[in-house]
């Protein structure tokens, strides 16, 4: 049984592109659609066929982490080409079905006892297991890495502090304001005007669609939090909405600075000139 396994697996590794090349046939035969076959998607099928073969006669804890390597990088192409994760899982049964289709060929022809096909089975379907659990790993890993790249991103935008002068500045909030962001609007502001040296911050909130209870909390603590560090904060943008919910609500904004218009106390400052 030993020899056969390992004329087996020598007939795999020699055979391993021509077994990569018919994965796309398979792919086709089962409708799915198949896309131009490149140098670097060979190989990568090549290298997967031939670890199946070496599995066969060679040590399989030597040959095991190979499998495990090759999951992780073609989890890591997925997320970088942008491959949905059921399609990426779905083309993995092709592998099979090519693999064992070859292995069936061989055992018509070289009449192989089936001690060595239920051993090969009992090699390489694991081995293939292990390599989808993997990918699925790297996958799901490496998109959370993305999509957490892409969210600081669009929360750094959201909270946008823009110098106006040496010593003024204004952060123009847009939006919803939730617990989370909150926290953000905290920490980018004392960052920003500590960074920037800002004296005096001003809040536009022309672009938040409600203001209750939490987020009056929230902006108060805020306030304070820039008052510590010496920054004077004026809030704009009241639209009468707000000011009416703010007044139903019964929120107090006593000893802040508020200013109905942010052009015009820019105007007042001399930093902004009314056009000609």
């Amino acid at each position: 049984m030993e020899r056969q396994l390992h004329e087996l697996g020598q007939k795999i590794l020699i055979h391993k592109y021509d077994l990569a090349r018919k994965i796309d046939e398979v792919k086709a035969e089962h409708g799915e659609p198949v896309s131009e076959l490149t140098d670097h998607v060979l190989q990568l099928r090549g290298d997967l066929f031939g670890y199946f073969g070496k599995s066969l006669f060679e040590d399989l804890a030597e040959v095991e982490p190979l499998f495990i390597e090759w999951g992780k990088k073609s989890g890591e192409l997925a997320v970088q080409y942008e491959v949905p994760l059921d399609m990426a899982l779905k083309s993995t049964r092709f592998f099979r079905i090519v693999l064992w289709d070859f292995i069936r060929n061989e055992i018509q022809t070289e009449s192989f006892s089936i001690e060595t096909v239920l051993k090969a089975a009992s090699v390489i379907d694991p081995l293939l297991d292990e390599t989808v659990h993997a990918f699925s790993v790297a996958y799901v890993e490496n998109n959370n890495r993305v999509l957490g790249l892409a969210r600081e991103a669009i929360e750094e935008l959201s909270v946008p502090v823009v110098r106006l002068t040496r010593t003024v500045a204004v952060l123009p909030l847009v939006g919803t304001i939730d617990t989370h962001r909150s926290k953000l609007i905290m920490e980018t502001s004392l960052q920003k005007c500590t960074e920037l040296q800002v004296e005096h911050l001003f809040i536009d909130l022309s672009g938040v669609p409600v203001i209750d209870t939490m987020v009056a909390h929230n902006l108060f603590k805020v306030i304070n939090s820039l008052k510590l560090l010496g920054v004077k904060v004026t809030l704009s943008g009241m639209r009468p909405e707000l000011a009416q919910t703010v007044v139903s609500l019964g929120i107090s904004f006593e000893g802040i600075s508020i200013s109905g218009n942010l052009y015009q106390e820019l105007e007042a400052m001399g930093i902004a000139q009314q056009p000609k």
